[in-house]
């Protein structure tokens, strides 16, 4: 189910990228992006969290302006989550996998290579998975964290003539304890925390 979303994802960028090279010399640019991700979950329900690596995929849109303001959206397959630091029989990563919509108005520096942006983002959970120790096998699959996820996303631009270089940050404002609670595994859960999403992205636009 998941590879399959995640290859309809990369078909439609590629869709998207064969439009744009005929619409290049219009005000309009569809695209494909392509990131690694680092990602954590913050709140008090899991102990000792720690950065997770992940990567992200799949189609933009860029409204192409010479004046200040411009318009940045995304559809993208996102593989993010958390390792934690809980020794060799607790539980040691949580791997989540989202498709992600932003909408993100872009304000453009002075030589208007370089752009900065602060907007929206929701997200839908296609699959949740937690681990124990250094084991490759996932001990629990549909973890109950919440399916909705929306919160802020900021990006930071560098245009090139055929790439272009993205740095950003998604932070999520919603609550996605859906009453997670792995019995049996250390360290304990269950205690109704709030949990939210956040990740580091360094990726290119093409």
């Amino acid at each position: 189910m998941i590879v399959r979303l995640y290859i309809c994802l990369l078909f439609i960028a590629s869709v998207f990228t064969a439009e744009a090279q005929q619409t290049a010399a219009s005000k309009h640019k569809l695209g494909i992006k392509t990131s690694i991700n680092f990602s954590t979950l913050l709140g008090y329900e899991f102990e000792n969290p720690r950065l997770k690596y992940g990567y992200t995929a799949g189609a933009y849109y860029r409204s192409i302006n010479k004046k200040d303001w411009h318009l940045y959206s995304e559809i993208v397959g996102n593989f993010k989550g958390s390792n934690f630091s809980n020794g060799d029989t607790g539980y040691s990563r949580i791997a989540s996998f989202y498709v992600d919509f932003a909408a993100v108005p872009m304000y453009n520096l002075s030589d208007k290579t370089k752009a900065v942006g602060v907007g929206a983002y929701g997200s839908y959970l296609g699959l949740s998975s937690m681990f124990v120790g250094d084991r490759k096998k996932a001990e629990l699959n549909s973890i109950n964290l919440a399916p909705l996820d929306a919160g802020l996303a900021a990006y930071y631009h560098n245009y090139g003539k055929s790439v272009t270089f993205q740095f950003g940050a998604k932070l999520g404002i919603t609550n996605v304890n859906d009453g997670i609670n792995f019995i049996g595994y250390f360290p304990t859960t269950g205690n109704g925390c709030f949990i939210r999403n956040l990740s580091f992205e360094i990726g290119m636009l093409f």
